[in-house]
């Protein structure tokens, strides 16, 4: 996806003299990490050397190179802590206020923990929630936020334990100008989630039922839950839901929504990390173009959806 000509010259005229200066610390981050990484090759490699043909000079030799690339990979970590903290303050800053200065940026905060549970989306107890990115602002009469989020839960077999994630990618809020009575949700047939959801909805006292609705097109695409039959059709009028099919096919089939209290909420599953400098490469216009689509992204939401129209008004 192009980002446009105004993007084109906004990077010319501002982003790539802003990069420049910091391209010589950013191939000092990689050198770090590339050389502790093939010292710790060149240590695994002589440890089962030395313990194959059990010569002792090997396995000293090799423990003295593995402490090196120990060294070597905690100052990578550090610098590019660093790099990454000057990144996201200064260029993913710049590109965000040339989208709208209105917009406000939090490069480590996220939606909160509240907001993600009140959405229904992922009802999955979490272990681990983290996120970063956190913009927001308004976009005409819609304010909204949304930031990256990472929610895991524990798994444990037998004797080991691992991590599974829940969710991973866009998460999204956006006030939709109704007090909703109920609860609805709505999730791609292909989604993940809605085997759990369609599974486990009973136990809760949502009293969900599943939503049968009149658009061919829609009902091979999402499967709808709500608490309030009226209320769901309501929300999903013939022209609603074929901006929905218009948006999955932007967004992906795993994107979900739901529709509680005031606000609408849309998860889009990403795996990459959305707005992570690399150290390894040049951060160059096809890079900071991502950065400057994945907000627009959001702004497709709010305007594919018509939150800004207003049709309803807050009781």
């Amino acid at each position: 996806m192009q980002a446009g000509t105004d993007f084109n010259e906004f990077y010319n005229s501002e982003l790539k003299g802003l990069i420049a200066p910091q391209e010589k610390e950013r191939k000092s981050v990689a050198a770090f990490g590339i050389f502790g990484a093939i010292l710790i090759i060149f240590s695994a490699a002589g440890f089962f050397y030395a313990a194959s043909n059990n010569i002792q000079g090997v396995a000293i030799g090799a423990f003295i190179s593995l402490i090196a690339a120990i060294i070597l990979l905690v100052i990578f970590y550090n610098k590019r802590k660093n790099y990454v903290s000057w990144f996201k303050e200064n260029v993913v800053h710049s590109i965000i206020k040339f989208i709208d200065t209105e917009l406000h940026y939090n490069p480590v905060g996220c939606v909160h923990k509240n907001d993600y549970e009140n959405s229904g989306l992922y009802l999955e107890h979490t272990d681990r929630y983290r996120g970063d990115d956190y913009v927001e602002g308004r976009r005409d009469k819609t304010i909204f936020c949304f930031s990256e989020l990472h929610t895991e839960k524990r798994v444990s077999s037998g004797k080991s334990t691992h991590w599974q994630t829940i969710f991973k990618g866009l998460f999204f809020i956006g006030d939709f100008n109704k007090n909703f009575q109920g609860r609805t949700f709505i999730y791609s047939e292909n989604n993940p989630q809605l085997g759990f959801f369609s599974n486990m909805f009973s136990s809760f006292a949502w009293n969900l039922e599943k939503v049968k609705l009149e658009s061919i097109e829609f009902e091979n695409k999402f499967i709808v839950y709500s608490s309030d039959q009226v209320e769901a059709r309501y929300i999903l009028t013939p022209s609603f839901m074929e901006r929905l099919v218009k948006l999955q096919d932007l967004m992906g089939d795993r994107t979900s929504y739901s529709f509680v209290d005031t606000n609408v909420y849309v998860a889009i599953p990403i795996s990459d990390e959305l707005f992570e400098p690399s150290v390894f490469s040049e951060n160059d216009y096809n890079r900071l173009g991502d950065y400057y689509n994945t907000v627009h992204i959001v702004f497709d939401i709010i305007d594919e959806l018509n939150l800004n129209l207003r049709i309803w008004n807050k009781e």
